[in-house]
């Protein structure tokens, strides 16, 4: 009988050194599930996104004389970082112009749009800080068939979108992530021309046309969701 007795015993100890222990656990993985909860939190609730515009809602085109018949299209984009805490860079920036009856949304920009060109320089933003940036680029009439001669002759365009598609880079603390995450802007309607530059008495009355940007990740509300879900799961495993 005293060793059925101790066997009982012996027994009820394991299984309350076997519940220590699952509680123990449950607790670590608690605490490690929310500290990267609140982590993830002020990551995707911070303001991730440039606020860009266009100055006068104007993109300039300067004619130069024969022979060498080229039109310098160019546009004043301002970027302003509304994060006070990190940098903002956007690079590898495509930009594109298209008329009225074209969508700026296009799969095929290249092909759709009335010109396009590589920005070949990167724009960067400190914190709460606003940059002017110059997007220029020389037209012919190999690159811009459907437009230049209006443009070289003087004329305007009207009810234009200037579309941007490049990489949105936050700064972190061993520095920048040159991955990013792919970004597009639509700023429309702009005039295009109707002026010799953007120093125009009339380009400086005109207000600025915000863009509008989209990109490729999921929203705050989801990602917020599923670390949720993710840490209530494993919390009922580990106390089942």
């Amino acid at each position: 009988m005293m060793v059925d007795g101790d066997a009982g015993g012996d027994e009820k100890s394991t299984f309350r050194w076997l519940d220590a222990v699952r509680y123990a656990v449950a607790a670590v993985v608690t605490v490690l599930i929310v500290a990267v909860i609140a982590n993830a939190i002020k990551v995707v609730l911070r303001p991730d996104s440039l606020s860009l515009s266009v100055t006068g809602g104007f993109v300039f085109a300067r004619p130069r004389p024969a022979p060498t018949k080229v039109v310098t299209l160019g546009v004043n984009l301002r970027a302003q970082n509304p994060s006070g805490r990190v940098r903002m860079y956007y690079v590898d920036i495509d930009v594109y112009l298209f008329d009225g009856n074209t969508s700026a949304a296009s799969t095929d920009p290249e092909d759709d749009s009335i010109t396009y060109f590589r920005q070949p320089e990167d724009i960067a933003v400190a914190q709460l800080e606003a940059v002017d940036s110059i997007l220029q680029v020389e037209a012919t009439n190999e690159t811009m068939p459907e437009s230049f001669e209006l443009l070289y002759n003087g004329g305007g365009m009207s009810d234009v979108t200037l579309r941007l598609d490049g990489r949105l880079v936050t700064e972190v603390t061993s520095g920048i992530n040159r991955t990013g995450r792919p970004t597009t802007y639509y700023c429309g309607p702009l005039v295009v021309g109707g002026g010799d530059t953007d120093d125009d008495e009339a380009v400086k009355n005109r207000q600025d046309v915000s863009c509008s940007d989209v990109q490729g990740s999921r929203s705050n509300k989801h990602v917020v969701y599923w670390f949720f879900m993710v840490a209530f799961t494993v919390v009922l495993m580990q106390t089942s």
